[in-house]
């Protein structure tokens, strides 16, 4: 089993790659779709079905990359090899031309999303092995998510600096942060970071048959853990209920409020700084009521700051920097806590099947939230388009209300299923803390 405890200095430099990796999070899932559909001319309905399309492919790598990372024992060389591609595919997403077609979006998205997986599958699930501790995992994962939400907050705080007015000149200095961010903290980590599974002796049974044979056997077990489909279910309708309103966020700050692009970079700074702010708050209650109530909380919060989007009126930028503030704190619930569940989860899985596969685990787990922003993209760009919200001309009154809808009742609607799926989970410290004391007593 990994040590209970990890040095200050492990965590922190296990951290600092999703401070880097974070910075265009902002562009790639907020800013990007809108960007080629609307400023770019590529439009909407076919921006979103490409998206959807590139999100789809790219879900069936992450299976394989899991069993890989599980069946070489190395988190290091694929995180390595992930992040360069992921910056080459960085670059020519965020530098496209003038007028770019289907075809540039469609393979330089697939670059990125492909390059992004083979980075973050292992990165996670490297997480998970550092500690198997309740509490410290619950700390680590806050550490990684507020790192994550740092570089979230670098990347809106450029634009209001700097005073950006142009898209493309803002999107092209994120990349380049990212890029330079990214070789220095990877780098640190592969230096300074220990990886237990390449330290520990493996299991002969995860090396054991193809890659095909293996997956499908490991996917036919684990819908037998009731508990990962459970989580993994709830994570999805809530990771729906967050794409659809980032998606949307500049659509409506554009169309709806009618407020211009200094602005949107402020309230998009307020929603991220709220959530690191709030993110300490959420790992002190839930080391006392339990991450899975604690985060059925900050979904509660939201749904609640979501009921007042219908009354917002044009210009009123300050009510819906209120409810940037709220949503953003509770989004740092929905960051810091599914995944330490998820871990604690892995060693249920652990206990009940006898075999270690974290990084399988976590591949299902990365591969739900990218069909949730790929549905969201999918859904609401193709929608909004046929009703016609970005044309020059014509009453936008139909659209206004769709838009309402997708960002705000919508979310609603899913949140309340997702805690009611979560509210009375049955995996708590207590019963974390026996699954680890019986796996270690058996031999690993």
């Amino acid at each position: 089993m990994p040590q209970p405890d990890i040095s200050r200095h492990t965590a922190i430099f296990y951290a600092l790659p999703a401070m880097a990796a974070a910075v265009p999070t902002i562009p790639a899932y907020v800013l990007l779709p809108s960007y080629y559909g609307d400023d770019l001319g590529l439009g909407l309905a076919i921006t979103g079905a490409v998206l959807l399309l590139v999100r789809v492919i790219d879900m069936a790598t992450d299976p394989l990359i899991g069993w890989l990372s599980d069946v070489t024992g190395r988190r290091k060389i694929w995180v390595g090899f992930g992040a360069v591609l992921a910056g080459i595919g960085l670059w020519y997403l965020f530098t496209p031309p003038d007028v770019p077609d289907a075809i540039y979006l469609f393979v330089w998205a697939s670059v990125l999303f492909l390059g992004w997986t083979l980075f973050q599958v292992p990165y996670l699930a490297w997480g998970a092995d550092l500690s198997g501790d309740y509490k410290t995992r619950t700390s680590l994962t806050a550490l990684r998510e507020g790192a994550g939400l740092i570089g979230i907050v670098l990347a809106g705080g450029i634009p209001v600096l700097i005073h950006a007015t142009d898209r493309a000149d803002e999107i092209r200095m994120l990349a380049v942060v990212t890029l330079v961010l990214g070789a220095v903290f990877v780098a640190l980590l592969i230096w300074q970071v220990p990886d237990p599974v390449a330290q520990r002796k493996r299991p002969k049974s995860i090396a054991m048959g193809s890659p095909t044979v293996a997956i499908r056997l490991g996917l036919r077990s684990l819908r037998d853990n009731r508990l990962f489909v459970r989580l993994l279910a709830a994570w999805m309708i809530n990771g729906l209920a967050a794409g659809l309103p980032a998606v949307c966020f500049p659509l409506f700050v554009r169309y709806y409020l009618q407020l211009d692009q200094g602005t949107e970079n402020v309230l998009i700074l307020l929603y991220f700084l709220a959530a690191i702010i709030a993110i300490p708050l959420w790992a002190f209650l839930s080391a006392r009521l339990g991450k899975h109530r604690v985060w059925c909380l900050a979904m509660a919060i939201a749904i609640i700051a979501f009921g007042f989007v219908p009354f917002l009126s044009v210009g009123d930028a300050v009510g819906f920097g209120v409810i940037c503030l709220v949503t953003g704190a509770a989004l740092g619930a929905d960051l810091a806590l599914p995944p330490a569940i998820q871990a604690d989860v892995d060693d249920w899985d652990h206990y009940r099947f006898g075999t270690r596969r974290t990084a399988l685990l976590f591949a299902l787990w990365n591969m739900t939230n990218k069909l949730a922003m790929a549905l969201a993209a999918g859904i609401a760009l193709p929608i909004l388009g046929a009703f016609g919200l970005t044309d020059d001309a014509g009453q936008k009154s139909g659209a206004l209300v769709v838009l309402v809808l997708i960002y705000a009742v919508i979310p609603i609607v899913l949140k309340s299923g997702a805690i009611g799926m979560m509210w009375r989970f049955p995996l708590g410290a207590s019963h974390q803390i026996a699954i680890c004391r019986r796996l270690s007593r058996r031999t690993v």
